[in-house]
């Protein structure tokens, strides 16, 4: 008799990578990176409601479509980092940092 596997679990976090329109931070043109200002992500907290999610990023609190005063926007905030955009490039950042 054939044996079925275990059903997923269904409080498992879905594993999120970087979609093709965020490319992790290590590999934006070196011009970009070059023009950024240091990123410092201090806290970072993901709930389920998109209007709760923020993180401290360069010392303020930012959410999900902000920007900081280095014109640094919050995308997207995700439960294993941020999706951040500068100078039209998407790239995400994760939360540990690099």
């Amino acid at each position: 008799m054939p044996v079925n596997p275990p059903p997923p679990e269904q409080n498992a976090p879905a594993k999120q990578t970087p979609s093709a329109s965020a490319q992790p931070y290590s590999e934006l043109p070196f011009s970009v990176r070059k023009a950024l200002p240091e990123l410092r992500l201090s806290m970072h907290v993901y709930t389920s409601d998109p209007a709760q999610r923020f993180v401290i990023l360069n010392d303020s609190r930012i959410g999900e479509g902000d920007k900081t005063t280095d014109d640094v926007f919050v995308r997207e905030i995700r439960p294993d980092g941020v999706v951040l955009e500068f100078q039209s490039q998407r790239f995400f950042y994760p939360r540990d940092g690099l």
